[in-house]
């Protein structure tokens, strides 16, 4: 599989984890904007990161994580829901953001750490939210990560990511609850070799399980099917036309008289949706339509 997700546990061991290598998908889902490249690069290892977190949720639904703060990047958000469909945008600041270094951290890119935040939340269909949210220190994104891992699963955890010229992959490691003392050297070792694993190491292979086996050539694997991670953007017309009528009909009647149209554009996928003056006004005398009857 050329892009996939592939969960795995070590034999013998208390310890679980997944790989993922997805090139094609993150590259649809980054393909609307043209992103500076350390922003590029931020965005295509939270997308690997979200598809590993969300490979473990326990419903149907999707896992969010968004970045706001004043700083160069203004806003960035990634959905992966439990089918490991994946979206993403992010709002910036062109001139400050070519100022960055080529690795700049999460922390530099929102700017000042005491306003800026970074909120995961899980969004179960049939549901309430959950979200937590990760102090933005000047550590890397797995990091990050991993220290949220920490304080909403009580997991000790290991997370590696990669996004160079490209090519995208990450690997998670955790040491599973219950673990028993005679299994602490099996987790030492794994969170070492996650720890250390360069970024040739996690895009080294073309497949997660090569990268797997390069990265544990002496520990027996037992490695689960393949996932695809893909990227599926749930824009609609009714989505867009929902998101019109909270607009309000004054604000869609002020741009109907200033260009003669209202035009949507779906700030993760770039598709277009136009409306008439006729359609555009419309939605909301069906909107009126339906209050009316639900009222007799």
């Amino acid at each position: 599989m050329a892009d996939a997700l592939v969960p795995f546990v070590l034999e013998g061991a208390a310890v679980r984890g997944a790989c993922v290598r997805m090139d094609a998908a993150v590259h649809d889902a980054l393909a609307a904007h043209d992103y500076p490249a350390p922003l590029e690069r931020v965005l295509g290892e939270l997308l690997a990161a979200a598809a590993l977190l969300a490979a473990s949720l326990k419903f149907r639904g999707s896992l969010i994580v968004q970045l706001t703060g004043p700083g160069p990047v203004k806003l960035a958000v990634i959905e992966c829901d439990h089918a490991l469909s994946l979206r993403a945008t992010a709002q910036w600041d062109r001139d400050a953001v070519s100022r960055l270094a080529a690795d700049a951290s999460l922390a530099e890119m929102a700017g000042d750490a005491t306003r800026a935040r970074l909120a995961i939340t899980l969004d179960p269909e049939d549901g309430p939210l959950y979200q937590g949210i990760v102090a933005l220190e000047a550590g890397s994104v797995a990091t990050l990560l991993e220290h949220y891992l920490a304080s909403s699963e009580q997991l000790e955890s290991r997370l590696a990511l990669c996004a160079t010229d490209g090519r995208v992959g990450g690997v998670l490691v955790q040491r599973l609850p219950g673990a028993r003392d005679d299994d602490a050297g099996a987790w030492d070792e794994a969170a070492r070799i996650v720890g250390s694993a360069s970024a040739e190491d996690l895009v080294a292979a073309d497949d997660p399980t090569g990268v797997l086996v390069a990265l544990f050539p002496t520990r027996d694997l037992r490695v689960f099917e393949g996932r695809a991670p893909r990227f599926a953007c749930r824009c609609s017309n009714a989505r867009v036309a929902q998101a019109l009528r909270i607009a309000g009909r004054e604000e869609i009647e002020a741009a109907l008289a200033e260009t003669g149209e209202v035009v949507v554009t779906c700030e993760y996928c770039g598709r277009r949706y136009t409306y008439t003056p006729a359609q555009a006004r419309s939605i909301f005398e069906a909107a009126a339509a339906r209050r009316d009857g639900a009222v007799q």
